[in-house]
């Protein structure tokens, strides 16, 4: 498997300033969830941000995969 976006929702809200510690690229929230996009990565690199997670007391609710933002060719 290459290399894919993944979306973590987490419980709760998640301060932007653990963005950095957790290895994700954005975050968005929809109460009672907090939903971090993370950079494309692969299976050891998604192992590795659950591992984060867990060590900052973040819960888990739900994993998905996710496109890469579609390219949009704007000189047309």
């Amino acid at each position: 498997m290459g290399r894919q976006v993944y979306e973590l929702r987490v419980r709760g809200p998640v301060p932007a300033e653990l963005l950095d510690e957790i290895g994700a690229e954005d975050l968005g929230e929809e109460p009672p969830l907090t939903i971090l996009r993370t950079e494309p990565t692969d299976q050891p690199g998604l192992h590795g941000m659950l591992q984060r997670l867990s060590s900052l007391g973040l819960v888990l609710m739900e994993v998905r995969t996710t496109g890469p933002e579609p390219y949009v060719d704007d000189s047309t």
